[in-house]
């Protein structure tokens, strides 16, 4: 039997004790331990002010007219990351991702039919757009 078998381990996250005064001396400390234990394998402290620069202070989500997910993560020191829709079904679709996900049959079907909405919803705009003959959504815009 293999040590992981039998041994369970879990992540933590706490507030540690503060060095000094001020939001620059609180500490936060991450790590691993057993499972259902206070029994602490390894840990790292890190400041909060470092803590807090990784957490988002607003995330804004949209669907880009060439089929992009582009999330728009404010914090001080990150932007915009697009991601196209046929990237993260391929992903989703992976037969680990299936697995670690644990998708059931209806679940793809579900989403084989907001997929097929989504394109009847295009294929009508794109129709009527076609019908007014333009080229593009907006007059006057290249």
């Amino acid at each position: 039997m293999a040590f992981r078998e039998w041994l369970e381990i879990e992540p933590f996250g706490e507030a540690s004790a503060q060095n000094g005064f001020g939001p620059t001396s609180r500490m936060h400390r991450f790590g691993h331990r057993i499972a259902g234990t206070d029994a602490v394998l390894a840990t790292i402290e890190i400041p909060l002010s470092i803590v807090l620069q990784s957490i988002p202070i607003e995330v804004t989500t949209r669907l880009t007219p060439s089929g992009a997910i582009r999330t728009n993560l404010h914090l001080n020191e990150r932007g915009i990351q697009e991601t196209p829709l046929i990237q993260l079904v391929k992903e989703l679709l992976e037969p680990r991702a299936l697995v670690m996900e644990e998708v059931r049959l209806s679940d793809l079907q579900a989403l084989q039919r907001s997929l097929e909405t989504s394109i009847q919803l295009v294929s009508a705009v794109t129709a009527a757009l076609q019908g007014w003959g333009m080229n593009h959504a907006f007059v006057g815009h290249e």
